[in-house]
């Protein structure tokens, strides 16, 4: 009995190449992005994937994550978290990957760290800008100190950018000095921060003889193009994972099987790890899917309205009657919790008669933290 992925292989296939020919219609190339779990796929999947869609880069989360996109990739393997001197472990994976693979791995430079790089092996590189997301990168200056530092052999590929999901900031924007005409076009903050950056970048581009050449994440096509139309003669590249993997959410579907159902009885019958009192329920199925999968793993709210906030005071009092609604749900309807969710399975409240073990019944789940027994329709 399985917690399933279920895949309309077809349809997700064409909702990924349809994505890759947008961006490459608005004037930007695609590289892929395969971290974390790969999207509930797995990351040799969207290797595989990604080779089919014909890009010729992937990105990954870590470079502990790298081994296995060189073996399954054949191009360009870029690892987004900076390279730093001060985590000896990274450097020692780094240090081990770079001996066979030195061509195809590159590395993001977001400190003054430039030596360190060369001295690790590394011989490409991209060098971040410290956007409005504020993360990692550096500041133009802090760039032009770094790349006129020291002598080193790596090739810079261009200019890094990791924009916000949400609009830039428009003080932040402002502090960047955006300030090239939109040209007939409306400018979004990403669209607008982008342009400051890129006219920073093509000053330094001049003094060390740099491409070029942008990488963006979160950047839309309307963007793509509007800078695109500006600035002509700068390659682009746009990073996408979410939007590429689980842009159709109709061409997937996620299950979990009924292992096994219970009659309650009448009254208050205990049941479950906590022996929960069944406060009437007349049946109890156990359904795969559990904490090991991902079910009822919650990251915490961004709350920014009065609507999320109501949500999230429902939520806690329906918590605390003992009626937390789980992602399983059974003709449209939420079924509910008996108990928290145990590690492979889940023990749910259902008053359907007509449930049978055996039965597939509807999650909804978050992909990015999901694990699946069992993915079908991509063989």
């Amino acid at each position: 009995m399985t917690f399933t992925l279920h895949v309309d292989a077809p349809r997700w296939r064409k909702h990924s190449s349809s994505v890759v020919a947008d961006y490459n219609k608005a004037g930007a190339q695609i590289s892929a992005v395969i971290k974390g779990n790969g999207y509930g796929f797995g990351r040799s999947v969207l290797c595989d994937e990604a080779s089919r869609l014909g890009l010729t880069s992937v990105c990954v989360g870590t470079i502990f994550e790298a081994e296995e996109a060189l073996a399954k990739f054949s191009g360009d393997v870029i690892v987004m978290e900076p390279f730093t001197e001060l985590n000896p472990r990274a450097i020692a994976e780094w240090t081990s990957l770079l001996r066979n693979h030195s061509s195809r791995l590159v590395a993001i430079i977001a400190t003054n760290e430039i030596a360190a790089l060369s001295h690790a092996g590394v011989t490409r590189a991209y060098v971040e800008g410290l956007t409005s997301m504020r993360r990692f990168g550096l500041s133009l200056q802090d760039m032009n100190n770094a790349l006129g530092a020291t002598t080193h052999s790596i090739a810079i590929e261009g200019l890094w950018l990791h924009l916000p999901i949400a609009e830039p900031a428009v003080d932040h924007v402002a502090v960047y000095e955006a300030t090239s005409s939109d040209r007939g076009h409306k400018m979004s903050g990403h669209a607008r921060e982008s342009l400051g950056w890129i006219s920073w970048y093509r000053d330094l581009a001049k003094t060390y003889s740099l491409p070029l050449h942008v990488s963006f994440s979160h950047l839309n096509e309307k963007d793509v193009r509007a800078i695109s139309d500006i600035e002509k003669d700068f390659a682009l590249t746009v990073r996408i994972g979410t939007s590429l993997w689980l842009g159709d959410r109709k061409s997937l579907r996620v299950t979990g099987t009924v292992l096994a159902v219970h009659e309650a009885g009448l009254g208050h019958d205990a049941i479950g790890y906590t022996q929960t009192d069944s406060h009437g329920h007349k049946k109890v199925i156990v359904v795969s899917g559990g904490t090991s999968h991902g079910v009822a793993l919650a990251a915490p709210a961004n709350v920014t309205n009065i609507r999320k906030r109501g949500i999230a005071i429902a939520e806690g009092v329906l918590e605390a009657m003992g009626k937390v609604k789980s992602p399983f749900a059974r003709a449209g309807n939420k079924l509910v919790f008996a108990e928290p969710p145990h590690m492979h399975a889940s023990m749910l409240w259902c008053e359907d008669s007509s449930v049978v073990v055996g039965e597939e019944i509807e999650c909804t789940i978050r992909n990015t933290t999901a694990s699946f027994d069992a993915i079908v329709g991509l063989n």
